[in-house]
């Protein structure tokens, strides 16, 4: 008796098959042992219409991406010279009586006047 081929991915003997599967290389499920971080996670799969695993994922990606942005050795030097400026700046002397928004050329109404030079001689 003949039977049909297996389809490609599948061998069967008798009643029963067999998948035959391409190993791969799998690393350890984490494992979340705190109830509000499950609860926390649950939630945003929630919000978010996704699984837990994908909501976890993408929260994980942000926060890389962010961490990213400024290393946390480079934040406190940042600050510091951040700082240094700051207190330079509030140091210069006053040099006129104009409000901040006369300096910058705005009105009593907050829309920026035009300068003298484009004003039309009228």
């Amino acid at each position: 008796m003949h039977s049909r081929p297996a389809k490609p991915g599948l061998a069967s003997r008798r009643n029963t098959v067999y998948i035959l599967y391409k190993q791969v290389d799998y690393r350890m499920a984490l494992s979340i042992k705190n109830a509000e971080v499950e609860s926390l996670a649950r939630e945003l799969a929630r919000r978010r219409r996704v699984s837990v695993t994908e909501a976890i994922r993408q929260s994980l990606e942000r926060e890389v991406a962010r961490d990213k942005v400024v290393l946390r050795d480079d934040a406190d030097e940042l600050t510091k010279r951040l700082m240094a400026i700051v207190k330079d700046a509030a140091a210069l002397p006053v040099i006129n009586d104009l409000t901040e928004d006369e300096i910058l050329g705005y009105d009593a109404f907050g829309v920026p006047e035009l300068p003298a030079s484009m004003r039309k001689n009228g």
